[in-house]
C-alpha cells in the first residue's frame, strides 16, 4: 500500500543530523504579519544530542521592549478581530521579569539571536510550524539592517538549515498513535505491551480536539498528550523547553518500535 510509512523513516531524519548541534527556537509576537507587528520575546536552546536525549551547550532569552508604534496602537481603543495586543501580552506572560534584567530593544534582542548562532559551526534550527518564526526573524532583521539599497531582501535566517518538526509529526506521529492505538490486548501480551497500548490510546485522545474529533498536532496539546505540565504554554521559553521534550519523547517511542509499518491517520490540523 502507498501510504504506509514505517518508524524507521521518521528516526532516519533525526539521525542525519546527529553529530550536529541543534537549536530550539521559539518567538513571541503581536501579530501575524511581522511588517506590522513586532517581536515581544525569542528563545533558543543549543544542544547535543546524545542518545535520545539533548544536552545543553548554551542558551539565549530575551524579551524586547514596546516600540512606540505599539505603545500608540495600544493606547487606542481595540477594534480589529482576534486578540488584542493586550490579549496576546497576557497570554504570553509579557511584563514579567527575565532574569532580573531589563528588556531590550527589539533591535538588540534581535541581533543577541544571531550573533547566538554564530558562535555554533552549522547549526541545525529546529522549531514547531518554522516557517512562521523564520519569517518573523528575517523580516524584523531587515528592519533594522544598515544598506544602501533598503529595497533588498536581506533574510540572514535563509543560511541556515530547518528542521520544522510540526510538519516531521504530521506525516509519521499521528500515523504511529493510531496504528499503535488501535492494537488489541490480549491476555498472551505481556504487562509492558498492554501498558503501552494504553499509553497510546491515552495520547490519541489528548490529540483529538474535542469540537472537530481531527488530530491536532499544536505544541502544547502534543506535550500535553505525552505527559507535560503546559501551564507556561505559549511563552517562547517555556515552548522550547516543551519542544525539545516532546522530541525526546517521540524520538525513545520510534526507538522502541523500529522498524514498524504506519497507516496514516486520514485527518489531522
Amino acid at each position: 500500500m502507498s501510504d504506509i510509512i514505517t518508524t524507521d523513516g521518521f528516526l532516519d531524519i533525526f539521525e542525519k543530523h546527529r553529530d550536529r548541534v541543534w537549536v530550539f527556537l521559539d518567538t513571541e509576537t503581536l501579530g501575524f504579519n511581522p511588517n506590522k507587528h513586532q517581536l515581544t520575546e525569542i528563545a533558543a536552546k543549543a544542544v547535543k544530542l546524545r542518545g535520545d536525549k539533548f544536552t545543553e551547550l548554551g542558551s539565549y532569552h530575551e524579551k524586547s521592549k514596546l516600540l512606540s508604534v505599539t505603545r500608540l496602537r495600544l493606547s487606542q481603543p481595540y477594534q480589529g478581530k482576534g486578540l488584542s495586543y493586550r490579549d496576546l501580552m497576557k497570554m504570553t506572560n509579557y511584563g514579567e521579569p527575565i532574569k532580573n534584567r531589563q528588556y531590550l530593544e527589539e533591535e538588540l534582542v534581535l541581533n543577541g539571536l544571531l550573533n547566538f548562532l554564530g558562535s555554533y559551526d552549522d547549526p541545525l534550527l529546529v522549531a514547531h510550524n518554522s516557517s512562521f518564526d523564520l519569517r518573523y526573524l528575517n523580516t524584523r532583521q531587515n528592519l533594522y539592517l544598515d544598506r544602501d539599497d533598503p529595497t533588498i531582501d536581506i533574510s540572514p535566517y535563509d543560511e541556515y538549515e530547518v528542521l520544522d518538526t510540526l510538519r516531521v509529526m504530521r506525516k509519521y506521529f499521528p500515523a504511529f498513535v493510531a496504528t499503535e492505538a488501535k492494537k488489541y490486548k490480549h491476555r498472551w501480551l505481556t504487562e509492558e505491551e498492554s501498558q503501552h497500548i494504553l499509553r497510546m490510546r491515552k495520547i490519541r485522545k489528548g490529540l483529538q480536539s474535542k469540537k472537530t474529533g481531527k488530530i491536532s498536532l499544536k505544541l502544547g496539546r502534543v506535550a500535553h498528550s505525552l505527559g507535560l505540565n503546559v501551564d507556561g504554554w505559549h511563552t517562547a521559553k517555556f515552548d522550547v523547553e516543551a519542544l525539545i521534550y516532546v522530541v525526546e519523547e517521540v524520538l525513545s517511542l520510534f526507538r522502541v518500535n523500529a522498524g514498524k509499518e504506519l497507516l496514516p491517520e486520514k485527518y489531522y490540523l
